[in-house]
């Protein structure tokens, strides 16, 4: 993205900046409504890029409200994850969706109080003495989520500390890239 006049953003195909009419998106295999939704998408896009260039919170906060959609979406993958993950446990799939569930309950509750608590941060400011705890406060359970979830990871499916650690970072890692890959899709 590189600006046609000082500040103005512009997206850029085949070397010129896009334009609806003069520089439109054109893929030649698409039929012609395909590629004026692409120009649609692309004109929102070059709006969006200036109104984030202006205000960068919009993009945390669109990010942030595509997660528990996200999250419920991919609840019954998780659970087939788990599934794979234990499959010598000898557990029903409708186990591992109750502790998807729960995992993915108190993921959003927890993202819920964070977000408050930015919040509460940000109308107390001016007041260093009272952001501050909060501040701490939020950080405390950003930290606390992913123990908690280790933890219980550990007593619902009982394996020893070394088995669970491997699978909990196994499971977090691609967990982790299934809701980045699904909340990126769900952002755009």
């Amino acid at each position: 993205v590189r600006g046609a006049e000082p500040g103005e953003p512009s997206m850029s195909f085949n070397g010129e900046p896009w334009h609806p009419q003069k520089n439109p998106i054109r893929i030649g295999f698409l039929p012609d409504a395909a590629n004026a939704k692409l120009n649609e998408q692309a004109g929102r896009a070059q709006g969006n890029i200036k109104r984030i260039q202006e205000d960068p919170n919009l993009l945390k906060d669109a990010f942030l409200s595509t997660v528990p959609t996200t999250l419920f979406v991919l609840l019954p993958l998780f659970a087939l994850l788990l599934k794979v993950a234990y499959l010598f446990k000898k557990r029903l799939y409708m186990e591992h969706l109750i502790v998807a569930l729960h995992s993915h309950s108190f993921l959003c509750g927890a993202l819920l109080a964070v977000l408050l608590l930015d919040a509460a941060a940000g109308w107390t400011e001016a007041l260093p003495w009272l952001s501050n705890p909060i501040g701490w406060l939020e950080i405390a359970l950003i930290a606390w989520m992913p123990i908690y979830l280790l933890v219980m990871q550990k007593r619902i499916y009982r394996q020893g500390w070394i088995m669970t650690l491997l699978k909990y970072g196994v499971l977090g890692t691609c967990y982790l890239v299934l809701v980045s890959f699904g909340a990126g899709i769900s952002l755009l």
